[in-house]
């Protein structure tokens, strides 16, 4: 793995024409490129007086910027593939070389929940500190030996109050994690699923697929290029996870428009060179779960029924799907964001005039009662259920609230929720209009 000659703390600096530039990974997330003049002052954007006369210097740290963003894409796609694989381990000595002490590696790592294995076989769970491993009670772990095991830590291997414990202490110490892990989503299987070779439970949804061809790629799933929608057999996608298990999600176009409908999603292993079918229950635990979480996301995020820019009134087709999914029941991320919002809406001065319960967030404004969505983020208000279409600006980071995870819709939710708060305060008169009708 490519160091790009960072120091351990993952940065390095240059002397350029009067200033320092210094690139830093800053978080598991960001990576940045500043120029320190004499005042102290980093410069975000590189200064007029350099332009010219240190070009060449300016772009070959614009490239290396580049490269080390690349490489940490990489290890954060690269750590977040391990929650699916149930046998990988590390001995500790191991895993400090290519994990914690790699310059690009290591910021990827101390942003995550590692276990650690005792010398009486019982896994510990500690995320990295300062030159401490720290539990979710803030006690230091003792330091294993270099041959003790170490593991990523999964959700669906802690008990429940663990989970929420760690889902506490990564908002508590705002600890930025390189994917979505202490509030993962767990898909276990039902009760319908137990002795079946395949679940429906994400069958009928309709879904755009241009926005699903998208989460397939960054998901590492593969697509048939051929099927239905080509003239063809049932189309599917396919994601090899670890220990020799492949997801398998059926789908077929839809009536009208570039959109398909989810079909079922089955598990395939591998024997030697094929692939056989297994039942469900055949599949280990986190690979049945984070497939089921993929598909979860995919119908989360392509749904038309979550799409803001639906042209009411205008295209018909499926408009019984739209307004049954808009406020149906809602999936794992809906569960996540759930979770989430739990812990940042007692950090708001909306806190008072919100409620959560499984499918809601409750918003009581001046002139109405709102109800938003947590799978679609869509709106209705109270008493009668009218939908409301609101479309606030999406400038990130406008809540000024840390957030536990990247997600959009999440952010989304809590924008609206700030806005309809103080809905007589709106100065849109369009969106006025439709909350003062029938209130009076």
């Amino acid at each position: 793995m490519p160091a790009h000659g960072l120091g351990g703390d993952g940065s390095l600096a240059r002397d350029v024409g009067g200033y320092q530039a210094v690139l830093a990974i800053e978080d598991p997330l960001t990576v940045r490129l500043t120029y320190v003049g004499s005042d102290g002052y980093p410069l975000p954007t590189v200064p007029g007086a350099l332009k010219v006369p240190h070009a060449a210097e300016i772009r070959e740290l614009k490239a290396l910027a580049k490269g080390v963003r690349g490489t940490l894409a990489g290890e954060r796609a690269r750590a977040e593939a391990l929650m699916a694989a149930d046998g990988r381990s590390w001995r500790h000595g191991a895993w400090r070389r290519e994990w914690l002490d790699h310059p690009v590696s290591g910021a990827v790592a101390r942003g995550l929940i590692w276990e650690f294995q005792d010398s009486g076989g019982v896994w510990h769970a500690a995320t990295p500190g300062e030159s401490v491993l720290v539990t979710v009670d803030g006690r230091a772990l003792p330091v294993p030996p270099d041959g003790a095991r170490v593991r990523l830590w999964h959700p669906a291997r802690a008990r429940p109050g663990v989970v929420r414990a760690w889902r506490g202490f990564v908002v508590d110490n705002r600890m930025v994690q390189a994917f979505r892990q202490a509030f993962r989503e767990v898909c276990v299987l039902g009760p319908d699923e137990a002795g079946a070779a395949r679940s429906d439970r994400f069958a009928g949804h309709i879904l755009r697929y241009g926005r699903l061809r998208e989460l397939f790629r960054e998901r590492g799933w593969r697509p048939d290029h051929r099927g239905r929608l080509h003239g063809g057999a049932p189309p599917a996608a396919r994601r090899v996870l670890g220990g020799g298990w492949r997801a398998v999600l059926r789908y077929d176009p839809a009536e009208q428009g570039d959109h398909v409908v989810a079909g079922h999603v089955r598990f395939e292993r591998r024997d030697r060179r094929h692939w056989s079918r297994a039942g469900l229950a055949d599949a280990p635990p986190l690979v049945f779960s984070e497939a089921m979480r993929d598909v979860d996301l995919f119908v989360d995020e392509a749904s038309i029924a979550a799409d803001p820019d639906w042209p009411d009134g205008e295209d018909r087709h499926h408009l019984h799907y739209r307004r049954e999914a808009a406020f149906g029941r809602p999936g794992a991320a809906a569960e996540a964001r759930r979770a989430a919002l739990e812990r940042v809406l007692p950090r708001t001065k909306i806190a008072d005039r919100c409620a959560l319960d499984d499918r809601f967030l409750t918003v009581r404004g001046e002139l109405r009662t709102y109800g938003i969505h947590l799978g679609t983020g869509q709106v209705r208000m109270e008493p009668d259920g009218a939908l409301l279409r609101v479309v606030p600006s999406r400038r990130k980071g406008q809540s000024g609230l840390f957030l536990p995870f990247e997600d959009e819709r999440l952010s989304l939710i809590l924008t609206k929720a700030v806005l309809l708060a103080a809905d007589h305060r709106i100065t849109d008169e369009s969106l006025l209009r439709l909350i003062r009708t029938e209130v009076r």
